[in-house]
């Protein structure tokens, strides 16, 4: 007499596996074919009219205090907006950074002042310097070393979209 196999069942220990495996599948296919959970902002910065950025922005609070961190470089042309409302004193630090950056300290449409920042090497990020806003800004941009050189305080920025 010929008895048909029961169908497999999966154990109890084995479903969080099975759970896993389809978790990272649909990921791997989200990302294969460009969709993501939550994908940043974007804007496109016009500086003065002589320098043109496709910059991320940093919203939340969880993505100013991330920033650029343990990214491995930066594209020319591309960078992080920080918005702040209400505009106040701001700082910055390089811990976890792998690569230095221009940043430029926005108020009402216009630098107030730009500064390059070295990669901090200290064995303890604590140790790694801070650097303060001239005063109170609404914005800060991130970008690679370089790009805002010939950028002079007063120098209007504004988004193109």
């Amino acid at each position: 007499m010929y008895r048909s196999p029961r169908p497999a069942r999966l154990r109890p220990q084995t479903l969080p596996a099975a759970l896993l495996a389809a978790t990272v599948i649909c990921g791997v296919v989200m990302v294969t074919i460009g969709c993501s959970v939550s994908s940043p902002n974007q804007a496109r910065l016009d500086i003065g009219g002589d320098l043109e950025l496709t910059v991320e922005l940093a919203e939340t609070s969880e993505q100013q205090r991330t920033g650029l961190a343990g990214r491995a470089s930066l594209e020319p042309g591309t960078g992080m907006l920080f918005p702040f409302d209400p505009a106040g004193p701001q700082r910055v630090w390089m811990a976890g950074m792998s690569f230095p950056i221009d940043i430029a300290w926005i108020r009402d449409g216009r630098i107030l002042a730009t500064d390059t920042l070295s990669v901090c090497i200290t064995p303890d990020p604590d140790d790694c310097p801070r650097w303060d806003s001239p005063g109170d800004v609404d914005a800060l941009l991130e970008t690679i070393a370089g790009a805002l050189d010939a950028i002079e305080p007063g120098t209007p920025v504004r988004t193109t979209d």
